[in-house]
């Protein structure tokens, strides 16, 4: 596999991921945030800082190289070796840009820049958000048209019927139709800002929802009565396949879990009142870590490391 595609990958559940004799990339979880330039609200990410300095091999990236490329442990060190090669040729000539992760160059003293690519983000919480555009509100020139004006000039000729000066209620009632045509045109503003925001929590919604869907999508199977309790775990580190409301569903899901091999685990209720099952329990990260692309790739592209205290 390519060494970008495991950087991406490893970064996801790792805070530090380094390549031998490159550098390490460090993620860094970051809020919401505006970028006045662009008129943009960024949901909450992890992104990617690089430090040039941490270079010692802690066998992270190779593992994971040799086990998803099925290669030695030595060759998977060799393929990175070579790719490592090339990065550094072509940055001594121009911007290397490493897709969903940055572009590294040379300032003028030569020094190795890195900048992060802010369109991938790297954090699970965020799934399904996108950047959402702000529509800037101008400070408009109060105007008036025909039709407020000829409100005003027939106010201008009618009778004062109290003491009250005619001028002031003239001005007061002019005033108060201009400043309404204003608030009305804010509050329409404000309207559509928070209709995005809706409108974007609605996508994130649905399209989590088509994904769980996608995947365990159970039918009309009849309800199991039998109630089967799950091994004690092992391990804290739990790769999740998915959480119910309801216990019927849950125990489908753990049947069919049991019946294809694996050592599924039956968590308790969460603070939603769902019932979480793991695919399996590890003892370490890193096996759950290697355990978790098998997952995504085999049964749950979703599928995530919950670690139990």
């Amino acid at each position: 596999m390519q060494l970008v595609n495991a950087i991406k990958d490893l970064v996801y559940s790792n805070d530090c991921v380094t390549i031998p004799g490159f550098g390490s990339f460090i993620a860094n979880k970051f809020p919401s945030i505006y970028d006045e330039s662009e008129s943009k609200f960024y949901p909450p990410s992890r992104r990617l800082s690089f430090n040039s300095k941490i270079q010692n091999n802690d066998g992270l990236v190779a593992n994971y190289i040799s086990e998803k490329s099925k290669i030695s442990f030595k060759k998977s060190l060799e393929l990175i070796h070579g790719e490592v090669v090339k990065w550094k040729r072509k940055i001594n000539n121009e911007p290397l840009f490493l897709d969903g992760i940055g572009e590294f160059s040379l300032n003028t003293e030569k020094t190795l820049v890195f900048k992060p690519d802010f369109n991938y983000n790297h954090l699970a919480d965020s799934y399904g958000l996108k950047p959402i555009y702000i529509h800037k509100v101008e400070n408009n020139v109060l105007t008036y048209n025909e039709t407020t004006l000829n409100r005003y000039n027939k106010l201008s000729k009618s009778e004062s019927r109290n003491s009250t000066p005619q001028f002031l209620k003239t001005a007061a009632v002019f005033v108060a139709l201009i400043a309404g045509t204003y608030f009305a045109e804010n509050s329409y503003n404000e309207f559509r800002i928070s209709q995005e925001i809706s409108f974007q929590n609605e996508i994130r919604a649905e399209s989590i929802k088509k994904a769980e869907k996608a995947i365990f999508d159970f039918g009309t199977l009849p309800s199991i009565n039998l109630k089967i309790n799950s091994p004690a775990s092992s391990g804290k580190y739990h790769i999740m396949a998915g959480s119910f409301r309801l216990e019927s569903n849950a125990n489908k899901l753990f049947d069919l879990l049991l019946s294809k091999g694996y050592n599924p685990t039956r968590l308790p209720l969460n603070d939603k009142g769902l019932t979480p099952i793991s695919f399996d329990n590890f003892s370490n990260r890193k096996d759950a870590v290697i355990a978790l692309r098998k997952f995504q790739k085999s049964e749950n592209k979703d599928a995530w490391i919950f670690e139990k205290e």
